[in-house]
């Protein structure tokens, strides 16, 4: 792990922390908690306020009237779907990568919100926390964006020749780095003072059986990433060779038919995860 941790302190412009994200999440997960202390905690961070109410009133939210304030577009739009605006506005402030480095980050960012919905489906349907795995879906490959901030030009060459395969991707990062953008992201994640759950579900979670406790939320997250390449590329189909999906679908006790289900929900979900793609 010092490897990497010298790494992330030679990182001159690492990925900025989410301040409030974090607050939210716990504020969510206390049932006593109201429409307005959540207002309050988002109201902390002007950016994110303005950027969230601009969501709220774009094409695909918008009401007969425009939303002036946090507690108001809670009240139109529900706490789930304000804490997925609010994780993705937040997610997208850590996405930026040098021109240079030929890291496509706008590919990287639909594929990281893809997954983050698909870890939510596959969550509400084995009861896990929903929210907790939207976020380790939309940050799980953070660590990309750090090895292209350090690497630059080096590491879009490497994601070129792996073709999209994970397995490829993985493999050189391991040779090339000794360790894996999964493990950058995770310390990232501690530096960040996430919650040890949320980083052990991103550092394992192309390895769920290595998670401990964690297992659950890793496979998780594998199987949301597996749903998001499902999504985009759909001829492709299940690998039934990829040995770690089936793992990680045998941790949830979940079959094909359970993928397929999710895989339908990301269908019907689309224009909601689009209208955050093409807000970023």
């Amino acid at each position: 792990m010092e490897a990497i941790y010298k790494l992330l302190r030679e990182v001159k412009d690492l990925p900025p922390a989410p301040q409030v994200l974090p607050k939210v999440l716990a504020a969510l997960n206390n049932e006593q908690t109201t429409l307005e202390e959540v207002g309050e905690l988002i109201a902390l961070e002007p950016v994110l306020t303005g950027k969230l109410l601009h969501y709220c009133n774009s094409a695909y939210f918008r009401g007969a009237e425009p939303v002036a304030s946090v507690p108001e577009a809670i009240g139109r739009v529900g706490f789930q779907t304000i804490f997925a605006l609010v994780a993705a506005v937040s997610g997208n402030q850590a996405f930026k990568v040098p021109p240079t480095s030929g890291v496509d980050v706008a590919l990287l960012w639909k594929h990281s919100l893809t997954t983050a919905f698909g870890c939510k489906f596959v969550a509400e349907d084995r009861e896990l926390d929903n929210n907790l795995l939207f976020t380790a879906g939309l940050l799980h490959d953070i660590g990309r964006v750090v090895l292209a901030k350090a690497k630059g030009a080096e590491y879009g060459k490497l994601l070129a020749a792996a073709n999209g395969s994970s397995i490829a991707v993985l493999q050189a990062e391991k040779a090339a780095y000794g360790f894996t953008h999964a493990e950058v992201g995770a310390c990232l994640m501690e530096n960040w003072n996430l919650p040890p759950p949320l980083v052990a579900s991103v550092r394992f979670h192309h390895q769920p059986a290595a998670a401990g406790p964690a297992q659950k939320l890793a496979a998780c997250v594998c199987t949301g990433n597996a749903l998001s390449h499902l999504f985009e590329h759909p001829a492709d189909g299940l690998n039934p060779n990829d040995v770690i999906l089936q793992n990680a679908m045998n941790v949830l006790g979940i079959s094909k038919q359970h993928m397929e289900t999710y895989d339908e929900q990301l269908q019907e979900n689309w224009n909601f995860v689009n209208a955050l793609v093409e807000l970023r």
